[in-house]
Order: structure tokens, then sequence, then C-alpha cells
């Protein structure tokens, strides 16, 4: 079975819209199982670590993926993958009664590329639900990868190059991130949770801060080298001496100029009076709230201190002889 899809794309026209929920569902599925398995590689397995199926619903050409649900298997002696599709068929039941507009449009697993295993799956799952999409999640951390390590695929039928004969086949189907209010705001609140599990006031501000500040790193990172590019580009104007205009390594970029130009002229002015007292205004009530808070956490311990001045020499203890 021909399951090499890094040259096929979808021909079926259909838009797929996926959730952010659902990618945190898969991902706190497959921690979950890490975590609860003693053992457990780091990497991705050949087989799907984890399983479950897809709800959504189609509008037209438009499909949005916006929750998911898990799936129990076992893995048979010869490999193969045998699904518990009373339990799929249960909770899709139990969905529908609260979701009514969400189907089952497809189905989930862990690993790093697609394999015959998975194309196991898609036919037992295509029994269930008429058309299914496989979206496949790599487990591995990639630090260089800028794109989400989220695949979506589905099924055509080609004719296999080797023996001539048609069979089903995974190709790649282009998806975008929909997202409403509601999931970012949960989103943003997901984020901001450390790895340790807590999320208290402090910790959320230490982590925006480390947040800001990794942006402005960045942010300064891309003006030094608009600095440097810039400061190697040689004055090459209609008076500049021919000669040092044809040794000059870099040319006079106008347009690159005028971009730049109108960059930092669509930056708002900041030393306006305007600014300067709504900031000095903001700055001195920083300042007040801090001083408020070090007078009350001052406060705070003198009365804990006084409290403990009469428990230990009270007039009753002194005449007991304490």
């Amino acid at each position: 079975m021909d399951t090499d899809t890094s040259t096929r794309q979808s021909t079926s026209g259909l838009e797929w819209k996926l959730h952010p929920l659902v990618l945190i569902n898969v991902s706190d599925h497959h921690t979950r199982t890490k975590a609860n398995t003693p053992g457990a590689s780091p990497t991705g397995l050949a087989s799907p670590a984890v399983m479950g199926c897809l709800l959504g619903s189609q509008s037209g050409r438009t499909v949005d993926i916006r929750n998911s649900f898990e799936v129990r298997y076992n893995m048979a002696a010869d490999g193969s993958v045998e699904l518990d599709v009373a339990f799929l068929l249960k909770k899709q039941e139990q969905y529908k009664q609260v979701f009514k507009t969400l189907d089952v449009v497809g189905w989930y697993a862990t690993g790093s590329v697609a394999t015959d295993m998975h194309m196991q799956c898609q036919r037992k799952i295509s029994e269930v639900v008429e058309g299914p999409v496989f979206l496949l999640l790599d487990p591995v951390v990639d630090h260089s990868r800028k794109d989400l390590p989220v695949t979506l695929y589905e099924t055509e039928l080609h004719l296999s190059p080797d023996s001539g004969a048609p069979g089903l086949v995974f190709v790649r189907a282009p998806y975008a991130i929909e997202t409403s209010d509601a999931e970012r705001i949960g989103v943003d609140q997901v984020a901001r949770i450390l790895p340790s599990g807590r999320a208290t006031g402090s910790e959320q501000l230490s982590a925006q801060l480390a947040s800001m500040h990794s942006a402005i790193k960045m942010l300064l990172e891309r003006l030094r080298l608009v600095h440097e590019a810039l400061g190697r580009v040689v004055a090459a104007g209609p008076t500049a001496d021919a000669a040092a205009a044809a040794a000059a390594s870099v040319p006079y970029p106008h347009s690159l100029l005028r971009q730049v130009s109108s960059l930092i002229h669509s930056l708002p002015a900041c030393d306006t009076e305007a600014f300067n007292r709504e900031y000095l205004t903001e700055y001195n009530d920083t300042l007040l709230t801090l001083y408020l808070a070090a007078m009350t956490r001052g406060t705070h311990i003198a009365n804990e201190v006084v409290d403990k001045f009469c428990l230990a020499y009270d007039k009753a203890g002194r005449r007991r002889g304490i």
C-alpha cells in the first residue's frame, strides 16, 4: 500500500478549518498517556500512541473541526489495531445529545508519518463515518520547525506505481486555524499556565513579562539588521562619483529606503505633551500602587508582631509567673 504523502495534495476542494480546542485535546491526550505509561519513549511511535474522533460541522465546501473525544483501541498479536466500535458509537451518541450540530468528521492519532497501520484504522473508521479526515500530530519536539506539527490527510483512489492496481492513499489536505473569542481567551489562559501546574498572579505576570522581553529582544535584533543593511548602502545618486558608484558593493535602493521612511513615519509620535502627561500619570499611579502594597504588607507584619507580643506578655500570664 502506498503511503508516500510528501508530494500528493488533495483534489476534493474542501476547505478545512481547525479550531484550537482540538489541538489542546489531542496534546493533552498524548501527554496524559505518556505520563501514565511507565517506560514510555519520548519519541513518536510508529503505531498510533493515542487515537480519537474529530467532531465538526460542514457548511457547503467548508468543514469546521471544533472538538474531539478519545477512542479506546487494542493492539492485536499480528500488529493490527482493533478499535472499540461500541465505545465509539456510545461516545458519538452522548456528544450528539449535547452538541446537536456536531458530527464525527474524522479521527486523529499521534506519529511522525502516516503508515500502513494508519490506513488500516482509516478503513475501519470509514465503516462508521463516510469519508473521514485523518489528523496526524507529531509529538516529537523540533525547535527549528516554524509551523504546527499537525497534518490533515484525506484518502483518494490512486493507481499503484508498482502493480498498477487501484488503492486508497493518503493525500495532504490544506487547513487553516479558525478561532472564536471564547476560544482565544481559553487558549491565552492555558498558555499562561507554567509547567509547574500553578498559575498564580505573580507567576502569570512573570510569564507575561518574559514573553514581552522576548518580543522586544526580537524587535531589537530586526532593527539592528535593518540598521546594518542601511549602513552598507552607498549613496550613488546622480551627483555621485562614477568610480565610487562602480566600486560600491551595495547599490542605492530607493524603493527600500522609501519603505523604511514610510514605516518610520507611520509610528506614533511619542514626544508630545499629551503622551508625556499620560505616561507620567500612569507611572505615578503604578508607584502609588507599589507604595500602598508595601505599606499594607508592613502593617500586616506589625499587626502579627503585636498579636504575638500580647499573647506572650498578657497580664494574666505575668500573674501566673510565665
